[in-house]
């Protein structure tokens, strides 16, 4: 990921790692507001206190809400100057390479560039900003009380070995499916700048057959890569609401044995979401 860091993209770069970092920020409130709610306000019962709480959970949201849609600009732009930057140079080394009789393949880099800049568009990208600070998460949660930042991090560190297995499990197969499109994206273009001497020769419908053959091979390692995603992803959906429910359960055992307070365990709840 070293590319992102290159001086055309390094300000917006930049940008969105602030911008996460005082959306992480913000984003503590509502679980310490909920805290202050059980602590607080129920004991004292001041409407006074739950009105100051409150217009201070719904200016962190606020906040959280500009920060995200600042990161989420910060990232589009830093997508269009790569796309800026790099469609050009590609799309002429494409003409010279057809030019030269050997530029068709060449042209792939053109949606490779596409695809980054999606990419940067895209929530994956958010997610590498947002991880960094899963350890400040853990210690707030550790810090109401100790058992429930184990039940977090070993949850955490379940969570981050199913997806290694994930992208492991996907990788090839995926690497596979975008070769085999590619090739019958090839092979389609072949047939068309060619039609008239496949026709002529009489060698129409087998050359049709073949395509046909090669896309219904496409189609099926498609499919078997969808189920396979399909599947490792309801496993991930599946795994995080256990581990809430777990840190819910355990929260709801400390405070029958007088170890936590409701609150805790609400606000705990909610940061492991």
């Amino acid at each position: 990921m070293r590319w992102l860091f290159v001086a055309r993209l390094r300000p917006f770069v930049l940008l969105a790692a602030a911008a996460s970092l005082v959306l992480n920020l913000a984003l503590l409130v509502p679980s310490l507001y909920m805290l202050q709610v059980f602590e607080r306000v129920f004991a004292s019962r001041s409407l006074e206190t739950l009105l100051m709480l409150s217009l201070l959970a719904a200016g962190a949201l606020a906040l959280a809400y500009c920060m995200d849609s600042a990161r989420s600009a910060a990232l589009a732009r830093a997508g269009r100057a790569l796309e800026e930057s790099l469609a050009l140079p590609a799309l002429e080394q494409a003409l010279q390479l057809a030019a030269a009789g050997r530029g068709r393949a060449e042209t792939d880099r053109l949606r490779d560039i596409a695809q980054l800049r999606a990419f940067l568009s895209g929530p994956g990208v958010q997610a590498l900003f947002d991880a960094p600070w899963l350890p400040l998460y853990l210690l707030v949660i550790t810090a109401l009380h100790p058992l429930l930042g184990l039940v977090a991090a070993l949850g955490a560190g379940g969570l981050l070995l199913l997806s290694a297995l994930t992208e492991r499990l996907t990788r090839e197969p995926a690497a596979g499916v975008l070769k085999r499109s590619r090739a019958l994206g090839h092979q389609a273009d072949a047939l068309a700048r060619q039609a008239e001497v496949v026709v002529g020769m009489g060698m129409g419908a087998a050359a049709a057959q073949r395509w046909q053959a090669d896309h219904q091979a496409l189609l099926a390692a498609q499919g078997t890569l969808a189920a396979r995603s399909l599947r490792l992803g309801a496993l991930a959906r599946i795994a995080r609401q256990a581990l809430q429910l777990l840190a819910l359960g355990v929260g709801a055992w400390l405070v029958v044995g007088a170890n936590a307070s409701p609150g805790i365990m609400i606000a705990a709840t909610v940061l492991l979401g």
